[in-house]
Order: C-alpha cells, then sequence, then structure tokens
C-alpha cells in the first residue's frame, strides 16, 4: 500500500511539478488583479444661450467615483481633459433649469469604469441680461 502510493508521486514528477508552478502563477495573477477606486473633482460649465446668463447653480462642480487597474486610474486623474464638462443648455430657455450628468461627457481610458456620480443632477437659475431684455422691450413696442 505504501508502495502504491509512492509510485503514484513519483510517477511523472517533472509533470506534476510543471503543473503545480503553472497553477501557482494563475492563483497569484487573479489574486493580485485587484480593481482600485479613486474619487475626483470635476468642474461643471453650463453654457446658455445668447442673451442669457447662469446667476445660481447648486454645484459648480461633481465628484466622480471611478474604479479600475492602477496604471489606468493615474492616466484618468492626470488627464487634462476629463478637469471639466460643459453642458449646453441654451434650448432651455429662462427659469430655473434642472440639468442631468450624463455619464457619457466623461471620456475613460480603457479599463476603467464610472461608478457614480455626485450630484448626478444639477439646479441652476437662468436669466436674460440687460442687452436681451432691452431687444425684447424693443421688438414689443
Amino acid at each position: 500500500m505504501k508502495r502504491r502510493w509512492t509510485n503514484a508521486l513519483t510517477q511523472n514528477f517533472s509533470y506534476k511539478v510543471v503543473a503545480l508552478f503553472i497553477s501557482l502563477i494563475l492563483w497569484l495573477t487573479i489574486l493580485g488583479r485587484r480593481d482600485f477606486v479613486m474619487s475626483k473633482d470635476v468642474d461643471v460649465e453650463l453654457v446658455t444661450a445668447p442673451g442669457y446668463q447662469v446667476v445660481a447653480q447648486t454645484s459648480d462642480h461633481i465628484k466622480v467615483k471611478v474604479s479600475g487597474p492602477r496604471a489606468a486610474l493615474k492616466k484618468f486623474m492626470d488627464s487634462s481633459v476629463s478637469q471639466s464638462i460643459t453642458l449646453d443648455i441654451s434650448q432651455r430657455g429662462e427659469g430655473v433649469v434642472y440639468v442631468d450628468i450624463p455619464v457619457t461627457k466623461f471620456e475613460t481610458p480603457l479599463g476603467v469604469r464610472i461608478l457614480g456620480l455626485r450630484p448626478n443632477q444639477i439646479q441652476a437659475e437662468v436669466v436674460g441680461t440687460k442687452e436681451k431684455l432691452n431687444d425684447e422691450q424693443k421688438n414689443g413696442q
């Protein structure tokens, strides 16, 4: 009986050692692969139609939470493209406007996922400038 176990362990020993090393490498690769999570503040700029301006908004920056490999996250954090986003509200007109922040506005490197935006909506108050009001008064008379 003892001879059977010894024979089973020593038979094809080199193949068994190679298989052990391959399985250890795979295990360490999968175990060592972790996605990191980071947050970044991004400035928000609202673009209005000519003759209108934003007088107040609830937030002028948003916090973007991203996940991915460390190298890709470093690339995203250092990227000047992702420092600010511009949202066009020129079609909205005057008054209180609610602007949703689309995830598609953010350019992320390969492997980086956006986990969330906070806040995901901004409230802004848009009013006409004095020139716009003067033009409307002239056209109305």
